[in-house]
């Protein structure tokens, strides 16, 4: 008999199918047939659909072979019920979700970030601990202080994952409406100007010295316990000025009890669209934001740093990821891991000028 040429096929297609085929070929009438005929089209079809999908499967998920057995860990360096920690698990449910892995997010607070940092960094480095690293890593460095470890050499970026954009407010009651009036105000006054923060050392701080030195404002920072206590002064008129990422601060920015009047990101923000940012005032050397990344442990396979970046870069094109970040203030980024390691080098270095410049203390 004449052998089958969809004998490969009906193979794929299953053994009745394959049963069908051969019988066909022992009957020349039946090969020619209308019945066979639409079988042969149907398996066709049936090929053609697989491969496809297939082909597209390939194209669309990121590789799963990072972390072979076991769970992933997704260390988040604060307590739970945060910001951070919302991003932290958004991004781990969507990354379990694409890879089939099971994700799980950990708290490690303490110790400015230190304690979830050294955790990673001492951890088996095979890509099954992840964390979510924030500016820390660039700003300790710029106070030149001992640490544990070095952020930037014991831990190795994965993906950059989200911002949020730094933002000066003022009381509702100022007199001045635009940044410029404000640093006006400010070179008008008798004395230093307050401007309250969430602590000394971190961005917000560093970010307030930073204007005050490229506008010679005269400009004097207060530290507070926590973001809330710093903006309710702020709110209630005793600190002139507040400072700090946009969350706590654009829902009165929105309600009018607080004027935002320069924001640190590269573009308007969904959250504070009416606040102008840096470069349309013509001050593009004062963008600034906090941001988070993607870090796991230094020494890492090179090839399971890629496939874990493919895997952060497709959460973050998912819409519901995007979506939830953006609801929590945060700006998503995504990236390659060179492109990460260069910002927190690069920020290490600026903000280690504005530290020099402005002689500020470390944080304790």
């Amino acid at each position: 008999a004449n052998p089958c040429p969809e004998t490969a096929i009906c193979r794929s297609a299953g053994g009745g199918r394959q049963r069908a085929h051969l019988a066909a070929t022992r009957s020349p009438d039946l090969v020619s047939s209308p019945i066979m005929k639409t079988i042969r089209e149907g398996l066709h079809m049936i090929q053609r659909r697989t491969f496809v999908a297939g082909t597209a499967a390939a194209l669309t998920l990121p590789s799963i072979a990072f972390g072979q057995s076991g769970q992933i860990r997704l260390v988040v360096p604060y307590g739970p019920g945060g910001s951070t920690d919302t991003a932290g698990r958004v991004l781990a449910e969507r990354m379990s979700t694409d890879t089939g892995k099971n994700i799980v997010v950990e708290n490690r607070p303490g110790g400015g970030t230190m304690v979830g940092m050294v955790n990673v960094a001492k951890s088996k480095p095979d890509g099954t601990s992840l964390m979510v690293l924030t500016t820390t890593a660039a700003l300790q460095p710029a106070f030149d202080i001992p640490m544990p470890i070095d952020p930037q050499k014991d831990l190795a970026p994965v993906a950059q994952l989200a911002d949020i954009p730094c933002v000066l407010a003022v009381n509702s009651n100022n007199p001045a409406k635009t940044f410029a009036e404000f640093i006006e105000w400010v070179k008008a006054q008798p004395g230093p100007v307050h401007y309250s923060t969430s602590s000394s050392g971190g961005l917000p701080h560093l970010w307030g010295e930073l204007i005050a030195t490229r506008t010679n404002g005269k400009l004097q920072h207060i530290p507070y316990k926590a973001a809330a206590e710093a903006l309710r002064d702020a709110v209630a008129g005793h600190v002139p000025a507040f400072v700090d990422v946009t969350t706590p601060v654009d829902a009165q920015i929105r309600a009018g009890t607080m004027r935002g009047l320069i924001c640190g990101a590269k573009s308007r923000v969904a959250n504070i669209p009416n606040v102008p940012v840096a470069s349309e005032l013509g001050a593009p050397e004062l963008e600034a934001a906090v941001y988070f990344g993607v870090a796991t442990t230094a020494g890492t396979p090179r090839e399971t740093i890629q496939e874990l970046n493919a895997a952060v870069n497709a959460a973050l094109k998912a819409e519901v990821v995007r979506e939830r970040l953006t609801s929590l203030g945060f700006i998503p980024t995504g990236g390659t891991p060179e492109d990460y390691a260069k910002r927190l080098a690069d920020e290490t270095v600026r903000w280690r000028k504005v530290i020099k410049d402005a002689k500020i203390p470390a944080p304790t």
